[in-house]
Order: structure tokens, then C-alpha cells, then sequence
């Protein structure tokens, strides 16, 4: 029998007591389990680890907002976002006599500007006021993030299309962010190697540079990790017919790259990696919190499959973690490359 997907609800549990009912309701009435606080049973472990562990098994991440923020509740976000889940946030409106707490003002505002610190991405942000919009609004945001799970895989028929998608994933991941090229535009950067300009390869340009934009964003957080693995061989192939071995100033760059990267290795502790690739992988590979793609390139075209899905997404993790157990040092790294330390 399949199990009856679970949604964490999470909000001052007195101020918002009848809304509370209201979604339970709602979500019985869609044959979805509800969780929440005040219903647990009789607990062996503390109140915050039991929550806390909640909102690890729950599929879905509702949170109710009104005039108060208690920092449980705040905890309780973050715990989602920590974990990926998809997150449904419900604001009552205010009426002319009625304020908010600076904290949740703040925190309210970080989510609609976009700030990083607010961990909003992923987040479904609905308005409502009446017992009827809030109804419409959950019903609405909570049947949209079901339909995701069974959501059908996606492809590609083209190189431009499969670096959009990778630059997707990439610009949406929160939490980890796992990959394989076969030569890594980290480093060498996009095809046209020695032009000055985007020119043919400007989706490639573009992916490298959100992929750059992503580690300087998050390898200070703890919580985030990285791995970028790449074909030691094919890379030399490249820099050999492409002629860029005897190139001082893109080598020179693509020393400086390395060391930089090599630097935020051991900066991280080794959350974030960059190795060379020992047993070969047939094609591209990303995966982000819950999505991957993986792609089988021709000449000057490629297959992509990209699907949401958290096991496959884990399971590849998984495998290419196999694949990464030697660490090399960046003198290691340009011998393997041809490059003269």
C-alpha cells in the first residue's frame, strides 16, 4: 500500500490555533497526514528533537504566518530548507489595526526580496485573509508540490539546451551540488578559449559563471557541499589540440583557477572538491538537492534526462562519492594535465 504523503505544519501554535484546524481539515480532506506539535504522543525525547525530526520525515513544509515569529518556528524553516523539502509559506493579510513583530517583518521581507540569507528558494509564497483563501490557497500550493513528485522526466536535443538546463539546476540548488565534465570550464572556461568574447559558446560562458557564482556564495556555510570531478585525460587532449599547452597567459589562468579552487578545498575541510576523475563516466553528470541530469553528447549535439526525483538525485550522489577517493595536490593536478608546475 503506498503511504499518505505527510505535511509538517508549522506556526504560532495560539495566535494561529483556528487556521491550524482549518489546514488540518484541508489536508484530511485531500487524504494527506497532517503533522503537528500539539497532537504528538507522549515523547522520550526532548520537544525539539522531536519536531525537528518531523520536519526531516515530512514531504511537504507548511508554514502560517500572521503578526508573531517564535524562534521554534524559525527553527523549524530552517530545518526544511536544511533538508530540501518543498516549502508552502501562507501570510495573513493584516487588517488596519493590526501589526507584526519586527523579527518576522524582517523575515518576511528577506523572503520577497530574494535575500540569500532568508534560504527562500523553493519556497511557494501565498497570501490570504478569509478561512475560504486560506482553504484555495493550501488545497492549491500543496496539490502543485504533490504533482512534482510524479513529475515526468524532461530532455534536451542539443548542446545549448543541456547547458541551460545544467545553469538551472545550478542557480536552484540550496544545499549540494555534485557534477562531472569531461573538461572542467571551471578551468579552461568555455570553447572559444582564447576569444575575448561569448561569441558561439555564450551558454557555456554563462553556465561556468553561475557554477562560479554558486561556490563563492556557499562554501563558507557549513552545511553546504560540493564535489566537481573531471576527466584528467580529456582534458589534456584538449589543451594539446587546441594548441593551449604553449599559451602563457591561458595557462597562467588556468594555474591561477586551480590553485584558487584547490584553495577552498581545504578552506571547507573538504566539503567542496575538485578532482580528477580516475574510472570514466559515459557522459555529463549534475545533480542538485533533489533534481539531476545526466547527458550523452555527439559532436556538436546531445540527449539530456533531467528529472526531480530526491533517490535517484541520492543514489547518484552516492556513486559518484565512490569516485572521488584520492585527493591530488594542484602540482598532481597540471602533471596530469601536462602543464608544467
Amino acid at each position: 500500500m503506498m503511504r499518505r504523503i505527510k505535511v509538517f505544519i508549522s506556526s504560532s501554535m495560539f495566535e494561529l490555533e483556528y487556521e491550524r484546524e482549518i489546514a488540518t481539515e484541508a489536508l484530511k480532506d485531500l487524504n494527506i497526514q497532517p503533522v503537528l506539535f500539539e497532537v504528538f504522543p507522549a515523547l522520550s525525547e526532548s520537544p525539539r528533537e522531536a519536531y525537528l525530526e518531523s520536519v526531516k520525515e515530512c514531504d511537504i513544509f507548511i508554514l502560517i504566518l500572521w503578526k508573531s515569529f517564535s524562534p521554534a518556528v524559525l527553527e523549524e524553516y530552517r530545518e526544511a530548507v536544511k533538508k530540501s523539502k518543498p516549502i508552502l509559506i501562507l501570510l495573513k493579510s493584516l487588517d488596519r489595526n493590526e501589526h507584526r513583530d519586527k523579527s518576522l517583518d524582517d523575515f518576511i521581507g528577506d523572503l520577497m526580496s530574494g535575500e540569500k540569507g532568508a534560504y527562500f528558494i523553493r519556497t511557494v509564497f501565498k497570501k490570504f485573509r478569509s478561512i475560504a483563501e486560506l482553504k484555495n490557497a493550501l488545497k492549491e500550493g500543496v496539490i502543485n508540490e504533490i504533482s512534482k513528485f510524479y513529475e515526468d522526466p524532461v530532455h534536451t536535443l542539443s548542446k545549448e539546451e543541456m547547458y541551460e538546463l545544467g545553469t538551472s539546476i545550478v542557480r536552484t540548488t540550496q544545499n549540494r551540488l555534485y557534477l562531472y565534465q569531461r573538461t572542467p570550464s571551471l578551468f579552461l572556461g568555455a570553447r572559444n578559449y582564447l576569444s575575448s568574447s561569448k561569441g558561439q559558446y555564450a551558454y557555456e560562458v554563462e553556465f561556468a559563471e553561475s557554477l562560479e557564482k554558486w561556490i563563492n556564495d556557499n562554501h563558507h556555510y557549513n552545511d553546504k557541499e560540493m564535489m566537481y570531478l573531471f576527466s584528467g585525460s580529456a582534458t589534456r587532449t584538449e589543451l594539446v589540440e587546441n594548441a593551449l599547452v604553449g599559451n602563457k597567459q591561458f595557462i597562467g589562468n588556468v594555474i591561477e583557477r586551480l590553485r584558487r579552487y584547490k584553495s577552498i578545498e581545504e578552506e571547507t575541510g573538504f566539503r567542496f572538491r575538485f578532482s580528477v576523475l580516475d574510472t570514466p563516466i559515459s557522459g555529463p553528470m549534475l545533480v542538485g538537492d533533489n533534481r539531476y541530469a545526466i547527458w550523452i553528447l555527439g559532436k556538436e549535439d546531445a540527449v539530456s534526462l533531467s528529472q526531480e526525483n530526491e533517490k535517484i538525485s541520492s543514489i547518484l550522489i552516492r556513486m559518484l562519492k565512490t569516485h572521488c577517493q584520492i585527493l591530488r595536490s594542484v602540482e598532481e593536478t597540471l602533471n596530469i594535465f601536462g602543464i608544467p608546475a
